[in-house]
């Protein structure tokens, strides 16, 4: 039978259930009842977090009251929220915590092969795509990410790296203005999933939209629809954005990037980049004795590097007139994007040292390794663009399937948890397990005004630290403590919730000063709430309000989420008539 005449290969959606069923080994594993350990063990407890925000209806999420040893934690306010409210839809339809974080990391791989075919299909065609979105979803690092750190928004980050290239084409290619809604709404959603794959792969975007604005001759045409649609992705994320970029100066943010975290010592060697295919649960270290795989996949750079050859080889031979106009386009991607390739790479690399010496802000990336993610994506683009070049139609189709067979065997094994605990959301959020959480990362994002994170939890009420006071009840909210209280004379009583900008004190209704320097029977200052009352019953109402640069992230997100809507109604309305 003539493998040509395989009219399968031209069928999308037959082609989408094919790259579904050929990715579920990524994620067989999670298909049961418990929970597996991993590095960055606080999923669930930010998901359950998310659940006390939005039952207080304190949306956007930005204080949780739990972490910081239950002295609340401006969470939200600095780590990207998305993933966390989709897990919170997850729940509210009935799922445990640890279920709705399994059932993320399952919609991430799904999602993200998903969205890598949509992309590749558009500049490459159908079996380049189904070849290229599988080898993105078998990317060594894509295992580490989810069975080894629990990296889950980082993970979902591999979502929007292709819809954002996918737009940027597509806009570039038809002009059309539904393109510049789509690109917002990707850039958008990448932003409030990830800050640190956002700083490492817009750059990549930008080189992406101007090559193509250079091979399709229409940069001033299309040029101001891409700075649109990017400047409505910054404006839909701005709630999230603009605190972290102007209250970064409000949290302790040193713990970051010092100790373990320190870039210096995260470096990878060139075997372990293309040669080692070694998979195990541990850390990284300074050396290649690093216990995890940090490799790029040696399948998708043998592919890429064959699309280089042909490519290099259209043009060594001056074949670039017989060559098919989008044949040629395809060849300069490949050449170019190699390129980019090789200095991501280079980014990794001990080598490039110099060049996170002179920017600082690559040392919250904490590991040069992170980097990876855009080398696995740019590597699984140039492997379908490699089979797109292969123009023997049984050599493409046999290249392809070898590629897919070889990443399935070598790679599959690395997706599953070392272990795996029998537990339900009443153990995993109770005992040891529930401390551990309260104190987990307990450095990262505590309020300035505390030196040192709390040695002890939160109690349940408030100290009285001179005076008489005697609290009839107390509640403690997602954002906001309140209770009443009988004083026999002029008290000072402190809070168990560390202050921060935005935290508004109301004694019987009115606002009333607060201090957070009272640090009497502490060991060190923790920065809470303290407050002077006088003599009599009262009502005492604490509670995170938001600040100026807050209220215009929440306008800036709010407009961003109009003209986006705008944007696709009047297409539809245009597209009807």
């Amino acid at each position: 039978m003539n493998i040509l005449k395989f009219k399968i290969l031209n069928k999308p959606y037959f082609l989408v259930i094919i790259l579904t069923l050929l990715i579920i080994p990524t994620f067989v594993s999670l298909l049961r009842t418990g929970y597996f350990p991993m590095q960055d063990d606080l999923q669930a407890f930010r998901v359950h977090q998310m659940d006390k925000c939005i039952q207080d209806m304190q949306i956007p999420c930005r204080w949780v009251p739990d972490a910081g040893y239950q002295y609340g934690y401006p969470q939200f306010n600095y780590y990207p929220p998305s993933v966390y409210y989709l897990g919170e839809v997850l729940h509210l339809i009935g799922f445990q915590f640890i279920d709705s974080v399994k059932i993320l990391f399952i919609l991430g791989f799904i999602f993200s092969a998903w969205a890598m075919f949509l992309f590749l299909r558009a500049v490459f065609g159908n079996w380049s795509a189904l070849v290229g979105a599988v080898l993105y979803s078998y990317a060594p690092y894509k295992a580490v990410d989810v069975y080894v750190r629990g990296a889950l928004s980082e993970f979902w980050a591999f979502v929007f790296f292709p819809l954002i290239f996918w737009a940027i084409f597509r806009l570039i290619k038809t002009g059309s203005n539904k393109y510049i809604g789509f690109l917002a709404v990707s850039i958008g959603l990448l932003l409030i999933t990830h800050n640190l794959m956002s700083l490492i792969f817009l750059p990549l975007a930008l080189v992406w939209g101007i090559f193509f604005l250079y091979l399709e001759k229409n940069f001033r045409e299309r040029f101001l629809k891409l700075f649109f649609g990017g400047l409505l992705g910054l404006s839909l994320a701005a709630f999230f954005t603009l605190p972290v970029l102007f209250e970064k100066q409000y949290a302790h943010l040193e713990s970051l990037i010092g100790g373990y975290f320190d870039w210096r010592q995260h470096f990878v060697d060139i075997s372990q980049l293309f040669l080692s295919n070694h998979f195990g649960y541990g850390s990284s270290n300074l050396g290649p004795g690093d216990d995890l795989s940090l490799s790029t996949g040696q399948i998708p750079l043998v592919i890429a590097l064959v699309g280089v050859a042909l490519a290099l080889i259209f043009y060594s031979n001056k074949r670039q007139r017989s060559l098919h106009k989008e044949d040629s386009k395809i060849a300069k991607v490949v050449i170019a994007f190699f390129a980019v390739d090789l200095f991501v790479l280079f980014l990794i690399h001990q080598k490039s040292s110099f060049i996170w010496e002179k920017l600082p802000i690559l040392h919250y990336l904490q590991f040069p390794w992170r980097i990876l993610a855009d080398s696995v994506f740019l590597l699984s683009l140039l492997s379908a663009a490699s089979i797109y070049l292969i123009k023997d139609k049984k050599l493409s189709i046999f290249v392809g399937a070898l590629g897919i067979f070889l990443s399935l065997t070598l790679y599959g094994s690395f997706f599953t948890p070392l272990s795996w605990l029998n537990i339900s959301d009443e153990e995993k959020f109770s005992g040891i397990y529930w401390e551990k959480q309260l104190t987990i990362s307990i450095f990262d994002y505590l309020p300035i005004y505390g030196k040192l994170p709390p040695n002890h939890k939160a109690p349940d009420f408030p100290e009285v630290l001179d005076g008489k006071a005697e609290f009839l009840s107390y509640k403690k909210g997602s954002n906001f403590q309140l209770g009443e209280f009988n004083a026999g004379e002029m008290s000072t009583l402190r809070l168990p919730l560390f202050d921060f900008p935005g935290m508004e004190v109301k004694l019987d209704g009115k606002k009333t000063t607060h201090i957070n320097n009272d640090c009497r029977l502490e060991e060190y200052c923790f920065g809470l709430i303290t407050v002077s009352v006088p003599e009599g019953s009262h009502f005492i109402e604490t509670r995170l309000e938001d600040t100026p640069i807050r209220r215009i992230g929440n306008l800036l997100s709010l407009f961003g989420i109009l003209a986006v809507s705008f944007i696709f109604f009047k297409h539809r309305k245009d597209e009807k008539h």
